[in-house]
């Protein structure tokens, strides 16, 4: 049994991981503009593959060849999620005016949550999951710019040069981004959820949920901004 506490102490680490303010604030942000199940599933799948990549590739350089992380990339991979994260907020407040609800009918079985560059008003095909109006790269290239930054170096890498056995760190490795996708894909669905139900009881709220998700997302990446530079 205690063969395996490492490797439990990775799934935990990793589920806490994934709701770091950083995180959550961005696939927050990406979610409040596309409240639907299937989409913010997809969100924090591949918010937590591009996690899970950066994650995996540090942590097998680490092991193979023993290298050492320089704290000054860990500075500039901050600042970089600051200007993100600032990035994404503003992009959210000049869209979420335009959040609205299609009611069953225009979308045969299921009220459809989003926003259209066109405003409220236009023609409504169904669009599918794979549509490029989704951004499928966006949660991708967060979740790695996320998994270079700060505390994953801590939580996953750190503890693997403690073990002699390189199948050991690889297998602590991949069980804490299945903690952290876990986490992720959980928190998006649940958030989506929310946004849905208070936006089909009033649009409004829906819009002001997501301009409070984008101001967040603002204040949080200056925080990092200053944080990073100062560092």
């Amino acid at each position: 049994m205690s063969d395996l506490l490492p490797f439990g102490t990775a799934l935990l680490l990793g589920l806490v991981h994934s709701i770091d303010v950083d995180h959550v604030v961005a696939v927050s942000v990406m979610v409040s503009g596309r409240p639907a199940w299937p989409i913010a599933l997809g969100y924090g799948v591949r918010w937590g593959l591009g996690h899970s990549i950066a994650v995996l590739a540090a942590g097998i350089a680490v092991l193979t060849f023993g290298f050492r992380i320089d704290p000054r990339f860990d500075q500039w991979a901050e600042i970089l999620v600051g200007i993100m994260l600032i990035g994404l907020g503003v992009l959210a407040l000049r869209t979420l005016g335009k959040l609205h609800l299609h009611g069953s009918p225009a979308h045969g079985d299921h009220a459809h949550l989003h926003t259209h560059p066109g405003g409220p008003t236009h023609d409504h095909p169904h669009h599918p999951p794979n549509d490029r109006r989704h951004h499928p790269r966006r949660p991708l290239m967060v979740g790695l710019l996320h998994g270079l930054a700060g505390t994953s170096g801590a939580l996953a890498i750190i503890p693997v040069t403690l073990m002699d056995d390189w199948r050991n760190g690889v297998a602590y490795l991949v069980i804490f981004c299945l903690g952290v996708t876990a986490g992720m894909v959980m928190f998006a669905l649940g958030l989506a959820e929310a946004i849905r139900r208070a936006s089909t009881r009033s649009i409004a709220w829906g819009r002001w949920i997501g301009r409070g998700i984008a101001l967040t997302s603002v204040a949080t990446g200056g925080w990092w901004v200053v944080g990073g530079w100062g560092g």
